[in-house]
């Protein structure tokens, strides 16, 4: 016999997705999650009708998985379908910023679930959707280590001028004799104080990587969190910690709270020589308040993986000035973290469509102890996946 993990005998069976049940089996046949799902599926003769809102296509390696599971019909073949075919479509997975609303779903009347390949569901009304009785998924979680990974990288290469030294060695201005021995003279990420707004998942992953740096630690939240660890510092006012930070991490959800949360007043308690990075949305922060603070110097640099609005105008002031860094919204961009994501968002998609509770859904976080064997679960089926293409 083979005994489950402790874990599955505190959860109820309707919180687990089918494959997690029978990967201990699964793990004894060599069977990694793609191929389980192939053998679960042979019970059912039709597969359920999915549309797929998602203008670039699925992550890689996602609409393989996809397939095995549901019938997938893109949204504009759905909405050009006829009555009868809109009547069976029972879920959507989107993945994108396309907005979800009532009047969307109404399209679909027989729709139980959206399942969205991403944490962020601004772009969707959660609370209308509830209350037609269609389900919301998201993919939190699975993606933290990988956003956080991108918002150090963006820290080391504000503080080191990174960017504008990458351009420097590819222009006709690095010569012989031309190079100064005093040119992008950065700072030390060592013994700095870190502001991280948002202390959850991802802040929390930021927060590791700033320790091994011996980087010193505050953070600002709606509530304390309890935490063993006293390095990090609660700061109950935001102004409190910006006026103090040599670092500031936005890691917060737009909400009706957060939008322009860092503006005109917020930028000017700032240290000139500190440092933004907002991987959170755009939203958070006054754009126009940042070009000004920028242009005069107010702060150091300002790195972003997030704009409002997203992307800019190209003739917007902010592509322009060389103490900004500007990446197109990649937090989650790597292969195995699109994969993580998207695997998750299909079990949310097949556990909504099956009446089950979702994986993860806005709102509800599950005990820690079930998050982290959730986001392990995910990780080492990818693993297994990806190693069974060489990838």
């Amino acid at each position: 016999l083979i005994d489950l993990p402790p874990l599955f005998f505190s959860i109820p069976d309707k919180f687990i997705p089918e494959r997690f049940v029978l990967m201990p089996f699964a793990f004894v046949l060599g069977l990694d999650g793609s191929e389980l799902g192939e053998i679960m599926n042979v019970e059912t003769k039709t597969k359920p009708k999915v549309v797929l809102v998602a203008s670039h296509g699925l992550p890689k390696y996602a609409e393989e998985l996809a397939n095995d599971r549901c019938e997938l019909i893109d949204l504009k073949t759905a909405l050009e379908s006829d009555q009868n075919t809109r009547n069976c479509i029972e879920g959507v997975l989107n993945f994108g910023h396309f907005h979800i609303d009532e009047k969307f779903c109404s399209d679909f009347p027989s729709l139980k679930v959206v399942s969205n390949i991403g944490a962020g569901v601004d772009h969707i009304d959660v609370q209308g959707l509830r209350e037609k009785g269609i389900l919301v998924g998201h993919t939190p979680g699975v993606l933290s280590t990988t956003t956080a990974e991108l918002a150090f990288g963006l820290m080391m290469a504000s503080a080191r001028y990174l960017i504008p030294a990458d351009a420097f060695c590819r222009s006709d201005k690095d010569s012989s004799g031309q190079r100064s021995t005093h040119a992008f003279m950065g700072t030390d990420l060592w013994g700095k104080t870190v502001g991280i707004v948002g202390m959850g998942a991802i802040g929390s992953e930021i927060a590791t990587r700033c320790r091994a740096f011996q980087m010193k630690i505050q953070y600002h939240n709606r509530r304390e969190i309890k935490s063993n660890d006293k390095s990090e510092k609660y700061c109950p006012l935001l102004m409190d910690l910006l006026k103090t930070s040599d670092f500031v991490f936005l890691v917060v959800p737009l909400t009706t709270s957060t939008n322009g949360m860092i503006s005109t007043k917020q930028l000017q308690a700032m240290k000139p020589t500190a440092h933004l990075i907002n991987i959170a949305r755009g939203g958070v922060v006054d754009t126009e308040a940042l070009t000004v603070a920028l242009e005069n110097n107010q702060i150091k640099s300002a790195a972003l993986d997030v704009t409002e609005p997203e992307p800019l105008p190209i003739n917007h002031k902010l592509r322009t000035l060389p103490n900004a860094i500007l990446v197109p919204h990649i937090g989650s961009a790597t292969v195995e973290c699109r994969l993580r994501m998207a695997w998750l968002a299909l079990d949310n998609l097949m556990n909504g469509i099956a009446g089950k509770y979702l994986v993860r859904t806005p709102g509800t976080t599950p005990p820690d102890i079930e998050v982290n064997e959730i986001n392990r679960r995910y990780a080492v089926d990818v693993a297994k996946f990806l190693n069974k293409r060489s990838v």
